[in-house]
């Protein structure tokens, strides 16, 4: 007897495998399927991203294009320069004004080609055309660009001269009443000493003291008429460099005779350093001294001190008395033409000093110490003055009654 033994382990196997291969099948479809999905959805959002973009670089460049159209019908010019001063950018007008090609040229050389003179402080430039051009600029932070604006003020400069003008005649139409109000005074006493001069039986003292007094009232009438004519001329300083140490020795020089006469006491208080001053120097002179005289017809005791002394900002020459000091109430009126609260004043002396310190770019300013006393100050700007190299001078001096120690 056969006994026939039969295994079906081979045939389970194939059954598994092929559920394996079947399993294996579903998850490959579902994660192509997925990963199809994912393709869209990417694709979706690049389309929209690239739809997005497209629409910003359009409106980017209908931006840059009114911008362009905006800055080529400003009325004014526009230069855009690289770190190295070169035209990157330049509007029609900015070609106009300076009537040169622009791009790519350096922005220095067409200024130095095309400017007659520039102003101290670069923001005007007189062009040889005859031109009077307004420039400024700022830097970009990002770039290191400059963005440069020109704007032509020549008929604004002319109409300011134009109305400069007027004011000037209307001035000089009020100077001239006031002016023969001012001498009228005088002019009366004067014939009137010398009236007495025909008188037979008058001494000779009498006849001395008659001359002397008419003679004080014609010198007051000639220094009425003259700073009448200076202030109402109001011409502008001359373009010399001079030395403040030579300003104030001049200064020191004009004051020390009243000192004298009236025994009081001078002091100068001086940088350790000089430096120039781009101006003139006998108008700045006259300034200071009708400051220092203004102050010793007032304070007594008869004490002066000036102090020049160099800040951030420029240059300022400080002028103290120890006198009763400004009235309040009228000290801001104390530099206006005319305005005196002295009988024999002509009220012109001051504001002939401001005058003359507007017309050197600087100012006049008047307070009050609170120790006592007034304090008038002269400042310059920076624009107006140079270093001058190694000269050096003793820092203060002192003098009292004309004798310097």
């Amino acid at each position: 007897m056969s006994i026939r033994v039969e295994s079906n382990a081979p045939a389970d196997l194939d059954l598994e495998n092929i559920h394996a291969l079947d399993q294996l099948s579903q998850r490959l479809n579902a994660s192509y399927i997925a990963l199809e999905d994912q393709v869209s959805d990417l694709t979706q959002e690049l389309e929209r991203v690239r739809a997005a973009r497209s629409k910003e670089l359009i409106e980017r460049e209908r931006l840059a294009l009114r911008l362009s159209a905006l800055i080529d019908s400003l009325p004014g010019g526009v230069l855009v320069l690289d770190p190295d001063h070169t035209v990157i950018l330049a509007n029609p007008q900015a070609v106009e004004l300076l009537e040169a090609p622009l791009l790519n040229q350096n922005f220095l050389r067409v200024i130095e080609q095309k400017a007659k003179d520039i102003s101290a402080d670069g923001k005007q430039l007189n062009l040889t055309s005859g031109r009077l051009i307004a420039l400024s600029n700022e830097v970009s932070d990002h770039y290191g660009d400059q963005v440069v604006l020109l704007t032509d003020i020549t008929d604004a400069q002319q109409k300011y001269q134009e109305n400069r003008r007027a004011q000037k005649l209307s001035a000089m139409g009020e100077t001239i009443a006031r002016l023969a109000h001012q001498i009228r005074t005088p002019l009366s006493a004067a014939l009137l000493y010398l009236g007495q001069l025909k008188t037979p039986i008058l001494t000779d003292a009498r006849q001395r003291a008659s001359l002397e007094k008419a003679a004080q009232r014609l010198k007051h009438m000639e220094q009425v008429i003259n700073q009448s004519l200076n202030f109402v001329q109001d011409h502008a300083p001359a373009a010399q460099d001079f030395s403040l140490f030579e300003l104030l020795d001049a200064l020191r020089t004009s004051v020390l005779p009243i000192i004298e006469q009236q025994k009081g006491a001078f002091s100068l208080d001086m940088p350790a350093q000089d430096i120039l001053i781009k101006g003139d120097q006998e108008s700045l002179l006259s300034a200071l001294v009708s400051v220092a005289e203004n102050a010793l017809d007032i304070a007594m005791p008869a004490n002066l001190q000036v102090t020049a002394r160099i800040t951030p900002k420029g240059l300022e020459i400080v002028m103290t008395d120890q006198g009763p000091g400004f009235d309040e109430a009228i000290i801001d009126q104390v530099f206006d033409a005319f305005f005196t609260t002295r009988s024999d004043g002509t009220g012109l002396g001051l504001a002939l000093a401001a005058t003359i310190a507007s017309n050197h770019d600087g100012q006049m300013r008047a307070e009050n110490l609170p120790q006592g006393g007034a304090c008038v100050t002269l400042s310059l700007p920076n624009t107006r003055l140079t270093w001058q190299q190694n000269t050096q001078r003793m820092q203060t001096i002192e003098c009292y009654t004309g004798v310097a120690v």
